[in-house]
């Protein structure tokens, strides 16, 4: 059973063991091509996030949504926040947890530019609590998932398979032609692909079935780990 921090009164938080993680979903409200919901990034953090929670008996705190909108800000309906005050978010909700006792914070991300940022606000927090253990996990790269990139057959699966919306009948393949250099903008690079870089039209929900339960049972090894430590 997890502790679902959002559902909890403040006296039955203070009753919490302080020796649990806490886990933060965090994601972004990002352009994902026409065939996908702009939700897909916190979608993923918020599912992986509770199932992994309700597994393993931690604390599941509220999603961020608006996080570090980076090369993929310009198209339409994109929100996020830039990379400083991302980190200033990051650094004093780990300040207030760790005020409250909560030293371990587990940042399972649907978004792979927050992981920069998020790991960059740690050192403000170790500035004031040098015993927090805070860490951030793309749900497929430190997973030892591949393959995944920007609204192309694998996020459009996995999207799929934890019932995020999709038009399938909208899908359209874009592949992007990075050049040798760190890009400002993906926008400014190909307007017209809404940031699709693959083929989502090769997606397929069972396989996505399948990257999903990968990626929740290294999740749950690691929060586990985590909340034996």
């Amino acid at each position: 059973m997890m502790f679902e921090w959002i559902n909890l009164t403040s006296e039955e938080i203070n009753q919490l063991d302080r020796s649990l993680p806490v886990i933060i979903p965090l994601g972004l409200v990002e352009a994902h091509g026409p065939h996908l919901a702009v939700s897909v990034d916190i979608d993923s953090a918020n599912y992986f996030a509770r199932q992994v929670a309700s597994g393993t008996g931690v604390i599941l705190a509220p999603g961020l949504p608006y996080a570090f909108a980076d090369e993929m800000r310009e198209y339409p309906g994109t929100l996020g926040i830039s990379a400083t005050t991302f980190m200033s978010v990051i650094s004093d909700l780990c300040i207030r947890l760790c005020q409250q006792g909560f030293l371990k914070i587990i940042f399972i991300t649907g978004h792979g530019a927050n992981k920069a940022p998020c790991e960059l606000a740690f050192y403000k927090v170790w500035e004031q609590y040098p015993k927090f253990k805070g860490v951030c996990w793309n749900w497929w790269s430190d997973c030892g998932i591949t393959g995944i990139h920007h609204a192309d057959k694998g996020e459009t699966e996995v999207a799929a398979a934890i019932g995020t919306i999709i038009y399938k009948d909208r899908i359209k393949d874009f592949q992007v032609k990075k050049p040798w250099h760190a890009i400002r903008s993906r926008h400014e690079l190909d307007p017209a692909s809404g940031g699709i870089n693959g083929k989502p039209s090769e997606m397929s929900i069972e396989n996505g079935k399948k990257v999903v339960a990968t990626a929740l049972a290294v999740l749950t090894e690691k929060v586990l780990a985590a909340k034996n430590d």
